[in-house]
């Protein structure tokens, strides 16, 4: 395990890093669009549609930071910057999430834990999982996912956990976060239109939220969690998968080490490799929860 030390270290938040993950999420969505506009090819097209799925994946996973407090060390500007550039270009709150977010932080798997709809009930059948992607693929879990974001934040709230970071405890202005959603999708829209590509928007910016997006975040999702029992070492249930190429498209900035960041919460996404490197050394990692690719973790889920 970590000293007390080594913990508040690698729990530093640093601007730079989180301002050059966020360029780098938002200029691979500039190059797919770029691409879909001066290179357009029968094979740009779907590839672009999945590849923008994984950069809004990407942006959601930053939210996910946010909603920790482990963006920008200000929690004004943390909590300003995510909105705007992480939450709002999905139509979403940072605020919202966090409520629920850090009670999942709380006691996971448990029945009061806002994702127990997403993670409980494995193993489950093949065919009735096939049956879940189809929804995700055809958009009708995107809906569910949006009334259930919303309406977990305005149940009774739960107490403070003393291991999930807590970010500013005022939220951000309603207002606010309409006006960030309109500003961030009217200036998208609004490029796009200028350029003569407005109906780029809708079908590979809001389709793929709707869709492609379902997809990854359910097995990201489940990856995390599923098929294990509530245990007070959060660890034993939780999974870390290591394997790069699966990560880039599932758990981008580093969520895939998903035993460490139940464990440390407080650690920003950038650090999350290190204390992983750490914690084997010191053989204080469940190993039987490291997987190497996710279709291990599926196969283990499905019957």
């Amino acid at each position: 395990m970590l000293s007390k030390e080594e913990l508040r270290r690698y729990s530093q938040t640093s601007a730079t890093e989180s301002a050059i993950a966020i360029a780098l999420d938002w200029l691979g969505i500039v190059a797919l669009f770029a691409a879909l506009i001066y290179l357009p090819h029968f094979l740009a097209f779907p590839l672009c549609f999945i590849l923008i799925g994984r950069q809004q994946l990407a942006l959601a996973i930053l939210m996910h930071d946010g909603a920790h407090g482990r963006l920008f060390k200000s929690p004004q500007v943390n909590d300003y910057l995510g909105q705007v550039f992480t939450a709002a270009p999905l139509f979403f709150s940072q605020d919202s999430y966090r409520k629920f977010h850090l009670k999942h932080h709380l006691e996971p798997l448990v029945a009061t834990d806002p994702d127990i709809s997403l993670i409980g009930g494995y193993p489950i059948p093949t065919k009735s999982f096939v049956r879940k992607l189809l929804r995700d693929i055809f958009g009708i879990s995107y809906f569910k996912f949006i009334g259930y974001f919303f309406y977990q934040p305005r149940r009774k709230k739960s107490s403070e956990s003393t291991k999930a970071v807590k970010p500013s405890s005022k939220r951000l202005p309603v207002a606010f976060q309409v006006f960030s959603i309109l500003l961030v999708n009217g200036l998208f829209f609004g490029t796009l239109f200028y350029l003569g590509h407005g109906w780029l928007f809708l079908f590979f910016w809001v389709l793929p939220m709707m869709t492609i997006l379902q997809v990854l975040l359910r097995i990201r999702g489940i990856a995390e969690h599923a098929g294990y029992e509530a245990n007070t070492n959060q660890m034993l249930c939780s999974r870390t998968v290591v394997n790069p190429i699966q990560t880039f498209f599932f758990a981008p900035h580093q969520v895939n080490y998903h035993m460490e960041h139940h464990q440390y919460p407080s650690v920003p996404f950038y650090h999350l490799p290190k204390v992983h490197r750490m914690m084997l050394e010191r053989d204080s990692l469940p190993k039987q929860n490291i997987f190497r690719g996710y279709g291990k973790v599926l196969a283990d889920l499905l019957n």
